[in-house]
């Protein structure tokens, strides 16, 4: 039991953190240079730029969040 406690929160921790770093993670490794827009004429580069950073930035904390999840389960079920 006490090894699944550890991996839960080391799974928690590593995607609490790929979470709340997003902005440093995109900014870091320039992933909003490879995120599509579908509507690109319809915007100004600089409101295209936001956007493709904020889309990255969602992307980021969607894996993240993934991350986290067998974790929090890992932790439910080690403290039952």
């Amino acid at each position: 039991m006490l090894i699944l406690k550890i991996v839960g929160f080391l799974f928690l921790a590593a995607g609490f953190g790929t979470v709340f770093g997003a902005k440093k993670l995109v900014r870091k490794f320039n992933l909003d240079s490879n995120t599509k827009c579908d509507f690109e004429h319809e915007m100004t580069e600089e409101e295209l730029n936001q956007y493709k950073f904020d889309k990255a930035a969602v992307n980021v904390k969607m894996y993240g969040m993934l991350v986290s999840l067998p974790g929090l389960v890992l932790i439910l079920m080690a403290f039952r």
